[in-house]
């Protein structure tokens, strides 16, 4: 499965529309099913390197059903995702 790098804007409305997004790594099928809880997802990309200590950025996970979305907590903006969609 596809790890992408999200590029979103802002709705007036509120919300967050994808502008563009980048194939910047994968995951196996099998190691995603191992992940079944939102600590789990952050601990997940926090272990390979998607965020950091360093950053001091807060995070929150998100699933639309199509992506498992690593948002920033403080207003939602999508910053990573799993793409598993295709796969189920």
């Amino acid at each position: 499965m596809k790890i992408l790098s999200v590029d979103a804007w802002a709705e007036p409305e509120g919300g967050w529309t994808w502008n563009n997004w980048f194939d910047i790594g994968s995951i196996s099928k099998e190691e995603f099913e191992t992940l079944k809880t939102d600590k789990e997802f952050r601990l997940w990309f926090k272990r390979n390197g998607y965020t950091t200590t360093a950053n001091k950025r807060k995070v929150s996970i998100d699933d639309d059903q199509y992506n498992v979305c690593l948002c920033d907590a403080k207003d939602g903006r999508p910053l990573y995702a799993i793409e598993y969609g295709p796969e189920y």
